[in-house]
């Protein structure tokens, strides 16, 4: 019974690929009295970074990311291809708004080959910002109150796509990002995996 089992979990094991690493460039030269926070927020997304590929079932992604502190008097945070830039600005405002870098790591699993619609590119970044790493309940999401508030993106929409996975698919996010990835994003995969049209479902 035992040899059956080891062969089992062998067979398991085999079948998901292990933790590849990620290699963060972290650059304060314009503001080096942030270094700390660059610091903490380069090891978050080193950890991060394998967690959403997992989550969004994606394997080919950047694993050499830039990260980059940019002096500035406003702004907040962007990603682009594997590099994420974070303003002085919101990070001297903020600097405990650390999970914003979780946020945009989730851009940079993603790199879809279209940004649009920008409301699910959105809302999957805070879905797994808000919801996986800050831990918020759905209950604590706000919830859009125009006709079609899910477009409203970020928590809003976030918030929406929690509720779709904890009570129509818990595979949503995986379904909903691959379609993404492929470049194939139509709105009826909301009926394709729910059994309901997005408008009704909201």
């Amino acid at each position: 019974m035992k040899k059956y089992l080891y062969l089992i979990l062998i067979s398991i094991i085999s079948c998901h690929k292990p933790y590849e690493l990620v290699s963060v460039n972290l650059n304060v030269s314009q503001v080096l009295q942030l270094e700390n926070w660059g610091v903490q927020a380069k090891n978050l997304i080193t950890i991060w970074c394998p967690r959403i590929a997992r989550v969004l079932d994606v394997e080919e992604y950047p694993h050499n990311i830039d990260l980059t502190l940019q002096k500035s008097n406003e702004g907040i945070a962007y990603a682009d291809s594997n590099a994420i830039t974070v303003f002085s600005y919101w990070i001297e405002k903020y600097p405990g708004d650390i999970g914003l870098i979780v946020h945009e790591a989730v851009h940079v699993v993603q790199l879809y080959p279209e940004f649009d619609p920008g409301w699910v590119t959105e809302g999957i970044a805070d879905y797994i910002r808000w919801h996986l790493y800050e831990k918020k309940p759905l209950e604590w999401f706000p919830i859009g109150e125009e006709e079609k508030g899910y477009e409203a993106a970020y928590r809003i929409t976030g918030g929406f796509f929690l509720w779709v996975t904890n009570f129509k698919n818990s595979d949503f996010i995986k379904i909903l990002n691959t379609a993404m990835k492929n470049g194939e994003y139509e709105p009826d995969i909301f009926f394709q995996t729910t059994s309901k049209d997005l408008d009704p479902l909201w």
